[in-house]
């Protein structure tokens, strides 16, 4: 018990963390950077998937964020009332959360375009993971716990390695994207291939 409280406490203090370092950057970053952050995302994306991937990413990031520069633009009028400096940086925090916002939403359909293309090889490498479950079942071997813990660190390791990209602000080649499906293929294989013959 005093083990999952103080694992509790622990992650409750790295959010925290997390949660005041994203403040931090989002008072500080600048809209120019974040504009640099997300043509620089797409120049990556031309370059590994073509033009026409980047026109998908980027014709359906937008129209998931219709709503949000809808708001933006509210928001942006509402604060012409603040003194000039407050109105300044407050106009300069709105460009930011929509710039940032659309940087997330574009990583996130690169991610979403990369698992339409490599879902064929996720789906084969997984039933073949189950396939020599089965196999070792019927020749009565044994599958290794070890092996079957790795795959699931490897999945959650994954996973939030993806969660950290899309948010971070600024560039990263967009090679992120494949090889997290393709660890996830992975890690699949390996946590089923040795998933125990009792659960």
């Amino acid at each position: 018990m005093p083990d999952k409280k103080d694992k509790g406490s622990s992650g409750a203090v790295v959010a925290m963390f997390v949660i005041l370092g994203a403040m931090a950057v989002w008072s500080l970053v600048s809209p120019e950077f974040l504009m640099s952050s997300l043509q620089a995302e797409r120049a990556f994306a031309v370059a590994m998937g073509g033009t026409d991937s980047d026109r998908w990413i980027y014709s359906q990031s937008i129209a998931a964020s219709m709503d949000f520069i809808k708001d933006s633009t509210s928001a942006i009028k509402d604060t012409q009332a603040l003194p000039s400096m407050m109105k300044h940086w407050a106009q300069e925090r709105v460009i930011v959360t929509w710039l940032w916002y659309s940087l997330i939403t574009y990583r996130a359909y690169m991610l979403l375009l990369y698992f339409f293309i490599l879902f064929p090889f996720v789906i084969a490498i997984t039933m073949d993971g189950w396939g020599v479950r089965e196999i070792s079942m019927h020749r009565f071997s044994s599958q290794s716990p070890m092996k079957h813990r790795m795959g699931v660190i490897i999945s959650n390791t994954t996973l939030i390695a993806i969660a950290i990209w899309i948010a971070l602000p600024f560039p990263i080649p967009s090679v992120v994207a494949p090889l997290a499906i393709i660890a996830i293929g992975f890690s699949s294989w390996v946590w089923l291939s040795n998933l125990q013959k009792r659960i």
